[in-house]
């Protein structure tokens, strides 16, 4: 239904990964729930709102799906690309 994205990079814990979700979430709001973290422009005005955007945790990274086409989309997954670039190399592939 959005646009998948693959973010490889090298970890080194799950915490990490979820501090990275908090920073790209600043400026706007997240629902952080275990491995998945939902982004919205604005906090949801009813339960049943979409996310802009769906961050999943892996082992190797993350998966990023793009539920809007939106620049504020786009930029979660650039501040995502880029909070990852600083601890390693990165890889991103459409999916």
């Amino acid at each position: 239904m959005g646009v998948d994205y693959r973010v490889k990079v090298v970890l080194p814990s799950r915490a990490v990964a979820e501090d990275f979700c908090r920073k790209a979430a600043i400026g706007c709001h997240v629902k952080l729930d275990g491995a998945r973290a939902d982004f919205y422009p604005a906090p949801p005005s009813s339960p049943s709102e979409w996310a802009h955007v769906c961050v999943t945790i892996k082992g190797d990274g993350f998966d990023v799906c793009l539920l809007a086409n939106s620049n504020f989309a786009r930029q979660v997954l650039g501040c995502i690309v880029q909070l990852a670039a600083g601890e390693g190399i990165v890889t991103v592939e459409e999916l």
